[in-house]
């Protein structure tokens, strides 16, 4: 394979016992970020495929830092960071290798 070979794997990146923890199905939009983090985590424990896996996280980020200043955005990532307890910095290096806008050093 090509240069993509080397890229992260958000199954990877992401805290998987943290993610099975808070995972939780909703038939309902979120109200709460809690809520939305519970649903996408029962989303991302619940696909075998890495290409899912990936894509979760890379539109997370995406929507959640579009139209924002790269400050903003590395705050943004370094909140999801915590909140879903994982390394940040192997998260923004996930999301800048797929295209999320943020500084070019660390946070």
């Amino acid at each position: 394979m090509g240069k993509s070979s080397n890229k992260l794997r958000a199954s990877d990146v992401l805290n998987w016992d943290y993610l099975v923890k808070i995972a939780n199905r909703s038939q309902e939009d979120a109200k709460f970020l809690d809520e939305g983090l519970a649903t996408f985590a029962y989303n991302f424990t619940s696909t075998a495929d890495d290409d899912n896996r990936n894509a979760l996280p890379t539109d997370l980020m995406h929507n959640a830092t579009d139209q924002q200043s790269k400050d903003t955005a590395e705050k943004i990532v370094e909140l999801l960071a915590f909140r879903l307890q994982t390394d940040l910095q192997k998260l923004r290096q996930f999301g800048k290798e797929n295209g999320v806008r943020l500084k070019r050093g660390g946070g």
